[in-house]
């Protein structure tokens, strides 16, 4: 019998799939290191050390999250108007 539902880590492979034009290489090779789901796109969870690395990345090139990782909550909050 099917499963109603994909796992969470199952359905973001199927959208990194989608993505790429249903090319599993080119999910492997994703470069869009500032989408939300990039750890997740091998559709595994990702190690602490993946993690580890990427918030390191992070923090060095702060152009890649455009100031997300830094403001807690919403980003608009912090936008003067």
């Amino acid at each position: 019998m099917d499963k109603l539902y994909d796992t969470p880590v199952k359905a973001i492979r199927k959208k990194c799939l989608d993505c790429s034009c249903f090319q599993p290489k080119e999910v492997r090779l994703c470069t869009c290191v500032d989408c939300p789901i990039y750890p997740y796109r091998m559709g595994t969870r990702p190690s602490k050390a993946t993690l580890d690395t990427m918030e390191a990345f992070y923090e060095e090139n702060t152009e890649y999250t455009m100031g997300f990782r830094s403001v807690k909550g919403n980003p608009k909050d912090t936008e003067d108007k």
